[in-house]
């Protein structure tokens, strides 16, 4: 048997698609076809980019830096701030971890029961569940409106460490000083 020779061109080499892997892969779930993702490409927003760019728009003001905002923000009558959670969580996104940051600080200025009806209608109950547990743990201002959006987005598969960012993504916190523990707040929409 022959060793298999290896090339010094490198331009002879087999050329592979890179694809980003999307948040339905990486929860080992498959995408649906979602009707509000065509709404939201008609009012011009075509990837995970214009929705955090619209959620800076919107009072995200933590990721500005990364995502300057929206300049023509289409209306909360076109995509009001429950279907732009959705839009940010949509399992057939390319997998962005700032998008569902950016879902968990945007969240919180939301109506629970029509943000529970989108995730619902979207298929992204499981992840908003994932961030409602966490707002339930550390948001405790809010925490009530966290466990009401808990309970309704209803009985949720568990998503495996690592996958999701950690809480402490969706949190600003101080370091620890000689005169105590640190301080966590939520972020949320200014």
């Amino acid at each position: 048997m022959e060793p298999l020779a290896v090339s010094q061109n490198f331009n002879s080499l087999p050329v592979r698609s890179i694809a980003m892997t999307t948040l339905a892969q990486e929860l080992g779930e498959t995408s649906h076809s979602s009707v509000l993702l065509r709404s939201a490409r008609r009012a011009g927003l075509e990837k995970v980019a214009d929705f955090i760019r619209l959620a800076v728009a919107r009072g995200c003001r933590h990721y500005a830096p990364s995502f300057p905002p929206l300049e023509a923000d289409p209306g909360f009558a076109v995509i009001s701030n429950e279907e732009l959670v959705a839009l940010l969580l949509l399992g057939s996104n390319d997998f962005e971890p700032k998008s569902i940051r950016c879902a968990a600080q945007l969240a919180g200025r939301c109506n629970a029961e029509q943000l529970a009806s989108v995730a619902k209608r979207e298929r992204v109950g499981r992840v908003l569940a994932y961030i409602a547990e966490a707002g339930i743990a550390h948001d405790l201002t809010h925490k009530k409106y966290w466990d009401q959006l808990r309970g309704l987005l209803g009985q949720q598969l568990p998503v495996a460490d690592g996958i999701l960012p950690h809480w402490s993504r969706f949190v600003s916190q101080t370091g620890v000083t000689r005169n105590g523990g640190g301080n966590v707040q939520w972020l949320h929409c200014q």
